[in-house]
């Protein structure tokens, strides 16, 4: 039996990566375990709203990233058919965030960046290959039966972190059960090569329509692009595969046909907000989709796992590192599920709902809204940090101004305000309570040392 003096990771993915380069970076022997054979060729997670952008700075990893991903300046507004209901700069929100943007870039492309950097520190392994198939502890330690190239092996180590993600085996075997809702619809994502910008498109583009709702971002500097929609759950794999062309003639502009786009992949999901009750089972801790799992809508469940490895590594490098209480990791739990539950849940549900629910009447006052948004950049700004809450307050001045543009928008802007405002609340939130959450931790941590 080997004995690992640190952390074990079950998960290679960027929320176990992340925080095995911010424990191996404070001197603690890592040992990442992980099913596959490499990276994930996933993309999912594409957008790095600037939430995720200041945690991936304090991480030394922003300018790297920065380099590889596509710069997002703006988000585009469309019909089904592709023309423009409006086009949100975000450039008018510099007095308000240092990052008045998004970068748009795969999650595998992420996850091959921290390895890099992981590769230098002589404490931290990668385990390729390694499937965990049982969980004991007691007191001391935990013990893991693990599958590899070499056969079974055991691990002991006096903490696990199960990082490895929705599916998670750890949390199986832990006995830890999600809640929370699951929509009956699945999604469907392609990854396709297709030149939107012969089509004016921005990098970023939500199809707003009861039918034919969509979103499509650019993934990468090679020209890849993500295509996801919405399909009845009544379809079985085979007839959602067969309807792709159909859509995609639909939802790409050009209305192109089967040879004039290559897909690189397709991926289908039910969507979930689920989350578990507790983040830690004695000296076993979740972390990322592993503890909670969102719909795909604003780039929260990036930003969340982000920050569950953040707040993670602090608090187990102030227990190896400084002798802190062990209960610290019990107020990462309660922190981080509180932020879920009320912040994240609340937000992207209506995210992802307000794209294509609500009778012709509130659709129209729905689109005066944005119309007006995207031709007033004073409206637009007010617009974007009312949906965005970059700097941590809450916007009020839109209500007033919108008097000025009549009431059938003031109307629209109230509904849209109700549908949208636990998404404000969740950005607000983390924008803002980052910070405080950290220092929560640090104050815990100091306490318990």
């Amino acid at each position: 039996m080997e004995t690992v003096e640190g952390v074990v990771i079950v998960g290679a993915g960027s929320v176990g990566l992340l925080t095995a380069l911010k424990l191996g970076r404070a001197g603690i022997r890592v040992v990442v375990l992980e099913a596959r054979a490499g990276i994930s060729s996933s993309l999912h997670a594409a957008a790095f709203t600037p939430t995720t952008m200041a945690a991936l700075a304090d991480e030394g990893l922003l300018e790297e990233v920065r380099k590889r991903a596509v710069m997002c300046p703006d988000v585009a507004y469309r019909h089904s058919d592709g023309t423009l209901i409006a086009k949100m700069d975000c450039d008018v929100l510099a007095p308000d965030t240092d990052y008045p943007y998004l970068l748009l870039l795969g999650q595998n492309h992420l996850c091959g960046l921290i390895a890099q950097q992981l590769g230098a520190l002589s404490n931290v392994e990668i385990r390729w290959n390694h499937q965990v198939e049982e969980v004991v502890q007691d007191d001391a330690c935990v013990t893991l039966q693990t599958r590899g190239p070499g056969g079974r092996t055991q691990l002991r180590s006096r903490w696990v972190v199960a990082a490895d993600g929705a599916y998670s085996s750890v949390r199986d075997q832990l006995g830890l059960k999600m809640t929370g809702r699951r929509w009956p619809e699945r999604m469907v994502a392609v990854d396709v090569f297709y030149d939107f910008t012969l089509h004016e498109y921005s990098r970023a583009n939500f199809i707003h329509d009861p039918l034919d709702w969509a979103f499509i971002v650019q993934l990468d500097q090679s020209g890849l692009w993500r295509v996801c929609y919405e399909e009845n759950s009544s379809l079985s794999d085979v007839e959602i595969r067969h309807r792709m062309p159909e859509r995609l003639q639909r939802l790409l502009p050009g209305a192109p046909t089967a040879d004039q786009y290559r897909v690189e992949q397709l991926d289908l999901f039910q969507v979930s907000q689920r989350c578990v009750k507790d983040l830690r089972r004695g000296r076993v801790v979740l972390a990322g989709d592993a503890a909670h799992v969102s719909n795909p809508m604003g780039g929260l469940g990036l930003s969340g796992g982000v920050q569950d490895a953040s707040l993670l590594g602090q608090a187990l490098i102030a227990i190896i590192n400084e002798n802190a209480a062990p209960s610290v990791l019990d107020e990462y739990s309660l922190s981080r599920r509180k932020a879920f539950t009320a912040f994240t849940s609340k937000a992207s549900t209506p995210w992802f709902t307000w794209m294509k629910e609500g009778g012709r009447i509130q659709r129209a006052r729905d689109l005066a809204l944005l119309e007006k948004a995207g031709t007033d950049r004073a409206v637009m700004r007010e617009f974007l940090l009312d949906f965005e809450q970059f700097n941590g307050r809450r916007s009020r001045s839109l209500t007033s101004r919108v008097k000025l543009i009549g009431e059938v928008v003031k109307q629209s802007l109230h509904h849209a305000l109700r549908s949208t405002s636990g998404f404000a609340m969740e950005l607000w939130e983390r924008a803002r309570s980052r910070r405080t959450q950290e220092h929560h931790v640090q104050s815990v941590i100091a306490r318990n040392r």
